[in-house]
């Protein structure tokens, strides 16, 4: 009788033990958290094994890049996160190191990293690379998988990246990425765009993204001073 009571007041110490080491690792976590805790709550991310994917479907890098996310109407600075442009699901790293998880989407309104900011345009996630009250230039990357065979056994993936961009205006998306493009979106700056883009020598094979962001941008300057 006296062994029986030992083990069962053993096991209540056991458990009040192992429930105040959980408490203190959640307080732990809540504390470096803060109140960020919130965006913690969602799936932890399975990630991309190398051994069966060749590359990466993230946008900037596979790793963790300090950036402020706009959550559920509130701003939080200085998040260790990537993005999936594959599932479209923004990822970040706990304060402690010890997950990586998913953000629930449906409150992300948006994220800023290196000034550029990634917003949602038709219910997808673009980069804002110009903005004005009459149009924007937006990035837009877009990944598929693409299967293979390793030894005639293994089966490996690759991720295939697009990078396209889009002048928004008047509620309307169209596609730009080159000078021919931009022209025939801004018929009566033709002149105006075509001496632009030589007097500043761009090169929209090589340099793309910064020689439509000049363009664009001067051309709504032309249009705002008429």
């Amino acid at each position: 009788m006296k062994k029986r009571i030992i083990f069962c007041v053993l096991c209540s110490l056991l458990g009040v033990m192992a429930q105040a080491q959980h408490q203190q690792l959640f307080d732990e976590f809540r504390k470096e958290v803060g109140d960020q805790a919130e965006m913690f709550a969602g799936k932890v991310e399975p990630g991309y094994p190398p051994t069966i994917y060749t590359n990466h479907p993230y946008w900037m890098s596979s790793d963790f890049v300090s950036g402020d996310v706009m959550f559920n109407g509130r701003l939080y600075r200085s998040v260790p996160l990537r993005f999936d442009a594959f599932l479209q699901q923004l990822v970040v790293n706990t304060p402690v190191k010890r997950s990586n998880v998913i953000v629930p989407m449906e409150q992300v309104e948006k994220f800023i990293v290196d000034g550029i900011e990634y917003s949602r345009r038709n219910d997808e996630f673009v980069a804002i690379l110009y903005s004005s009250p009459r149009m924007e230039l937006v990035e837009k990357v877009h990944v598929t998988v693409k299967e293979g065979l390793v030894d005639n056994a293994r089966v490996q993936y690759e991720f295939k990246r697009n990078v396209k961009y889009y002048l928004l205006r008047g509620g309307q998306m169209l596609e730009v990425g080159n000078l021919k493009s931009v022209m025939k979106l801004f018929p009566g700056l033709k002149k105006e765009l075509k001496s632009f883009a030589k007097m500043h020598y761009l090169d929209f094979k090589v340099h793309r993204q910064s020689s439509l962001i000049s363009t664009i941008k001067y051309a709504d300057g032309l249009l705002n001073n008429r």
